[in-house]
Order: C-alpha cells, then structure tokens, then sequence
C-alpha cells in the first residue's frame, strides 16, 4: 500500500538562499534534536505574534524570523536512528512509554499512530521478513485495541511522525508570515565568530558557501564512531570491514556483507562491542533468512561480553533494597565513586540471585539520586563526568524481540562472547583475518583466529578531544566550544550556551553540570524533548523560561538508544 505524508523537501527553500545571507537562527544538523527545538520555538513564535501586549514590547522580534536548517545528508528531522539509515526493521530499545513518559507528547504520537495504522504497518510490507512478520503477528491486537504504551515499535515509524509533524508546523509559520526559513542539504565544516554574528562554513552540492547567523544552535548529533586499526594488507583478503553499520545505512551494509560471505569461505562474522548497534544489526541480519544463513558463527567481543538485560512486560514485586547503597547512605559523607562501587555490589549480588537487574533499575536509580543530591559540587561534578555513565552501564536494557533474537542464537552454537578489548585486525601468514584484541581476564593480548569474513565495529563514539569531525576540531580551534571533563561533550551553562548566542543542544551535551542542570546522557527522546524545550524559550526572549519538569535534569540511569 502506497501512501505519502507532508514533509517538508530537502532544499524546497534552496532558491532563497544565497552567500553571505543572514539569518536570525541558524540550525546545524536535522536529526530530533533539531526537530524539537523548533517545534517548541515555533509554538513560541505562534504565542508571541498572536498576543498583543507582546507586540507593544519594544524587544518584540521582527517579522518574518529568518531560519536555517542545515542537514548533511538530506534526510530531514530524523537523525540516523530513525530514519532509512538504520532501516525499516531497527525496534525501540525501550518500551513507547519509557521512550516518551511526557504523556501530551506521547499521546499525540498515539493518535497519529492510530490515523495510520493500516498503512504504517501493512502486513504485505512486513511479511518480507520473518522477525518483522512476527513482531506483527504479536503486536497487532494490541495496536488494534489502542493499547501502545508497552509495544516496542520501528523506530522509523517515529521518524516519519516527526517529519510529518515538525514539516506541517514549518508550513503553518511560513503560512501566516511568521518566518521564513531554508533547508539546506549541507556539510558545514567552520564556524567563526565575526563581530556579533557567526559566520557558518558549508559544503553544497555546488560547492562551498557560507551564511552569517545572529544565534546559532550545534544539533549535530554524537561524534562519529571510533575507527578502526585496520591491516595495511588488507585487499590481500576477501573479508569484508564495516567501520560504522549506519553509514551510508544498516540495509546497505547488510547487502555488502551477503555478497562478501557468499563468495568466500569465512562464514564468522565479528561485532566489536555488545550496545544497542550490536542488537540492531543482529536482528536485520536474522530478518533476513538469506543473510542468517550465509553466517556460520556471531563472535562478540567487548568488555563486558554481555548485551543488556531484558525488560519485562510485566515486571515482578520483588520489594527489593539495594542494600549497599542504603548502607552508604546511613554514612555522613561518601564520594561519586562509592556510589558507582555500592551500585555495583548490589548489581553483582542481584545477579547472583537470579534477579532480572531491569526488574529493580528503578530502585536502585532512585536510591542512587538520593546520594547524587548529597554530595557536594566537587563529588556531584565527578560523578556526572564519570561515574554516572559507568552506572549506566551496570542497567543497561533492551526489548524481548531483540534479545530473543540472541537467545536463540546461543542455544544453536550461533553466538559466542569474548571478554576483551579490540586492538587491531591482521592477516596471517596464510592470508586469513585475524583480530587482536586484550584479554579481559589475563589482560594479555590475544589472538581470535576464527574463520572470520567480516568484521562490524559497533564500539561506541570518539571523545570529542579526539574527534575525526573537522567541525568539532574546528569549534574546539576556534574556542568557540571547549570539551568538558567527560570526553563525551561541550562545556554548555544552564541556558545550553557553550559561547555568547551559541548553544548545544543533543548527545554533545552530555557531561555538563551547572547547578540543576546535571546531565551525564543526552541521547534519549525523553531526555531531548524536555531539553530542548527549554532551549526554545532562551532562543526566543521576552519569554519567561518554561518550568521544565526535573526528570529531565536529573534523569533515571538506565542507558538509553546509543547509536
């Protein structure tokens, strides 16, 4: 069934925009980030234009405000995690409800979700894969009886909500004269400050230009992936290397990985890493019985050899206590490091016990809170810089479709892990891939000398000190942004200024703590929605700031979708 929605085409506005133009508001990147901040600013445009008093405010913004938007690669409002880029078959990690807990929000989604259904999950469409056939057959009465909230649903059905939603709010703006705005398919590379404006390097497809920007708003998403130490004889073997399963997408990198196997006779494939990339590749891999069948063996190697735990449709009354972390507690003064060392206690003794750690996440979250909001400034910094992340590690969780997906694959002798670190692939002395890698037990480096055909680096992002992004490198030169001590982000205040009209808004704020803004993971819905809400209402004074809700700030520990 074909059926095409309202969005707002890449470039649409590319007549309008010359070099050298300025613009009040400037955008770089269109992935979720981007799209909530301008659905919460243009709801504040629309609040501002339309009320009377506002209007006598000598302060009061001209009109129209002049916008830009810039995407590097063309596909507007839904970043790589929910658009083609991570395919049709990638699941939420976490259940609707968990993804997005602001009910308005969710609601809304819920009854667009409703609207389309019969075309949105068309059995014709799904039945081309055996894992999508099935999540159909599971899920359909529950859709079917408006009942979302616990369903793990594509993620690209959400993108396709939100182009749907942020494009028809764009349109409604530009309607009525309030803005003006360009999307523009773009690589930006520079940023320089030039007096009281910013002048914004950029790459079209007809070469370089640049444009000058009153405000400016980094929406660029996390930094790319760690790369890998590949061999400097590697066209000496037919195997087949993925530095980044996104990238140009997850369909095409699966595509590239069947005719690999199937014309040599190396039929193991190696995922570094075991997070949320690992699970997605796994499940499009097993979606495909063509794909599934050329592979032989998944070999994962990480550090913890271990994917995330399951959450449960419906959870258990356990009445638990962490018992480590109250007993910290009942003590005067501790340290962000005792709280990371008494969640880890309690993690390993749950675990001991059989305890499913998704089952008890949240009580030992709220417990871990209790302590955060005890330490002073100097242990509350520490532990969003470091510690809170390794936490987050210890719970992270993950839908029963996917771990299914590697249950299954364990039982048939089809799954292994390794406890390591990767170092480098090699070919040995008769020509085959090697991986070598640090034992995570001995610490000694070993050597993987399966019969590997391909191997896949779901390892995780650069520290921003050592980002390959020649814009990173660019604003960090520039001092216009300065890594904080976590690696993982920007220095930003509480309004998500890293310099005077430049803010960060995304995964880049990640790190940062500045009185009740303390963030250690910026990669959720949930977490964006709220914080780009208040982002909008610096962007767009008069305004008084919105009263946003504290979850945002101090939000629970689970790890959260890390693509």
């Amino acid at each position: 069934m074909q059926h095409s929605i309202s969005t707002l085409q890449p470039d649409s506005q590319a007549a309008r925009f010359q070099s050298g133009k300025c613009y009040d508001l400037a955008i770089i990147g269109a992935g979720i980030s981007s799209a909530y901040t301008l659905i919460h600013y243009l709801s504040l445009v629309e609040q501002q234009f339309t009320n009377s008093e506002a209007r006598l405010n000598p302060v009061f913004p001209k009109q129209p405000l002049k916008i830009v938007v810039t995407e590097k690669y063309g596909e507007f409002w839904t970043g790589i995690p929910y658009g083609s880029r991570s395919g049709k078959t990638a699941l939420l990690i976490s259940p609707l409800i968990e993804f997005i807990p602001q009910a308005a929000e969710r609601e809304h989604f819920i009854e667009w979700l409703n609207a389309n259904r019969e075309w949105l999950f068309d059995p014709q469409e799904y039945s081309r894969g055996e894992l999508s056939h099935q999540w159909l057959q599971a899920n359909a009465a529950d859709m079917a009886q408006n009942c979302w909230d616990d369903l793990f649903i594509p993620r690209h059905v959400f993108g396709l909500y939100l182009q749907e939603r942020v494009s028809q709010t764009i349109q409604s703006a530009v309607s009525k004269g309030w803005i003006e705005i360009d999307t523009i398919t773009a690589d930006v590379w520079d940023v320089r400050q030039d007096r009281d404006l910013y002048r914004v390097d950029l790459t079209t497809t007809e070469g370089d230009t640049y444009f000058t920007t009153e405000k400016l708003v980094l929406a660029i998403g996390s930094p790319p992936n760690v790369a890998f130490a590949k061999p400097v004889n590697e066209l000496e073997t037919d195997a087949c290397y993925i530095d980044n399963m996104y990238e140009p997408s997850l369909d095409a990198n699966l595509d590239r990985i069947c005719k690999s196997l199937a014309h040599q006779p190396h039929r193991q494939v190696l995922m570094v890493g075991s997070n949320a990339g690992t699970l997605d590749t796994l499940y499009s891999i097993n979606n495909s019985k063509v794909a599934a069948d050329l592979i032989d063996k998944f070999i994962i190697l990480s550090p913890n050899a271990a994917f995330p735990h399951r959450i449960s449709r419906e959870v258990p009354v356990l009445n638990y206590t962490p018992q480590h972390l109250v007993g910290l507690l009942k003590s005067e003064i501790f340290t962000a490091k005792q709280i990371f060392e008494a969640v880890r206690s309690d993690v390993a003794d749950a675990t001991a016990a059989n305890i499913n750690i998704s089952d008890i996440y949240s009580d030992i979250s709220k417990v871990t809170m209790q302590g955060l909001n005890r330490l002073n400034v100097e242990e509350q910094a520490q532990f969003v810089f470091i510690y809170a992340v390794e936490i987050g590690k210890l719970q992270r969780r993950a839908g029963g479709e996917y771990l299914d997906v590697v249950g299954k694959a364990i039982e048939r002798d089809k799954l292994e892990f390794i406890k390591g670190k990767f170092v480098s692939s090699t070919i040995d002395e008769v020509g085959n891939l090697a991986c070598e890698y640090i034992d995570g037990e001995t610490c000694q480096q070993q050597t993987i000398n399966a019969s590997i055909g391909a191997i896949i680096n779901c390892a995780g992002f650069q520290d921003v000190t050592k980002s390959s992004s020649l814009l990173i490198q660019n604003l960090i030169k520039r001092e216009i942004c300065i890594p904080n001590q976590s690696g993982r982000g920007f220095t930003i205040d509480k309004n998500f200024e890293a310099s005077k009209n430049c803010y960060v808004m995304g995964p880049l704020v990640a790190g940062n703590i500045d009185g009740s803004l303390r963030i250690w993971h910026a990669e959720s819905c949930q977490r964006i929605i709220g914080l780009s809400q208040h982002l909008a209402s610096v962007l767009m004074p008069p305004t008084p700031a919105a009263n946003i809700d504290r979850e945002y700030y101090e939000p629970t520990l689970a790890n959260t979708i890390e693509i």
